[in-house]
């Protein structure tokens, strides 16, 4: 199965910047990339080894419908991490480490992005890129 490309739908933030930029660092090191909300979410991109992994489209589908079903919980625990620890600011991502793969979701106010990437990634590189094109008014 052939790379999956798609262009941003959602305005919070330059999801396509931020995928060329996170390109540019970490190449065929990017497993996937997607921006959310908590109805609905869009994959901008997947690379083809891991488009490779599924049977067809629907199995893509299908799987990202089960992913995105955590992703309604990032905005209440947003708030709840905040609300804890409110000294230390605003809560900007969360990540989840696995043998194969890590995955970063950065969250703004009522969107978010869905990076997954290898576990070998310079993850402090691409962690400070997208804090650098978000920028500090905009979370």
């Amino acid at each position: 199965m052939a790379a999956i490309e798609n262009a941003s739908s959602f305005d919070e933030f330059d999801a396509d910047a931020i995928l060329e930029k996170i390109l540019e660092i970490c190449g065929d090191q990017v497993h996937s990339f997607a921006e959310y909300d908590a109805e609905t979410y869009n994959i901008i991109y997947m690379s083809e080894q891991m488009a490779d992994q599924f049977d067809g489209e629907d199995d893509i589908a299908e799987l990202s419908d089960r992913i995105h079903s955590d992703y309604r919980l990032d905005f209440t625990e947003k708030e709840m991490y905040e609300d804890v620890y409110g000294e230390l600011g605003e809560v900007r991502a969360f990540s989840v480490f696995f043998d194969q793969n890590a995955i970063f979701r950065f969250v703004g106010e009522r969107t978010g992005l869905y990076v997954s990437l290898a576990p070998d990634a310079p993850f402090n590189q691409v962690i400070e890129a997208v804090y650098d094109l978000i920028g500090e008014g905009s979370w």
